[in-house]
């Protein structure tokens, strides 16, 4: 089973476990359905859903997709780096692109700093987030000061 989300290049090495109360896999249908407080850890990377849907393409993954109220995602970028937390109704990870979009009530937190809408999509590749309001909505981000030398906040 491929990684669910790409970051910590020793994350990509380590086994995936999957903990859930059901299980379905629907070979012809290329689905493998998890439900009932599932728990996916890879790594650094951690994933807490209600449900998690595995879609398959010649028994490799091509997407999950976790839902939740809210689904949670966890994991660290980099060796030196605080993690990336992102919740939202929806977490929807496409392997080809290394692209997590989170929908409903979005929300991701990186190094301090805080997105919150509608949709947001995390570039895992990158470390880039952009997102959406939708239905007229805004983006709102919290951007914490940088730190000059010695510690205090720039002014």
């Amino acid at each position: 089973m491929a990684a669910p989300v790409a970051a910590l290049d020793s994350d990509r090495r380590q086994p995936v476990y999957i903990d859930a109360d059901r299980v379905e896999f629907d070979e012809a249908k290329g689905l493998n359905t998890y439900t009932g407080k599932v728990v996916v850890e890879q790594g650094t990377m951690r994933i807490n859903a209600d449900k998690l849907v595995i879609h398959m393409t010649n028994r490799k993954p091509t997407r999950y997709v976790a839902t939740g109220d809210p689904a949670r995602y966890k994991q660290q970028p980099k060796p030196d780096e605080g993690d990336v937390v992102a919740t939202g109704k929806e977490l929807d990870y496409a392997v080809a692109n290394k692209t997590l979009t989170i929908r409903g009530n979005a929300h991701v937190t990186r190094e301090g700093d805080q997105f919150q809408g509608d949709q947001l999509v995390y570039d895992t590749v990158k470390d880039l987030v952009t997102g959406s309001g939708g239905n007229g909505g805004r983006i709102r981000m919290i951007i914490q000061p940088q730190e000059q030398d010695g510690g205090k906040p720039a002014p």
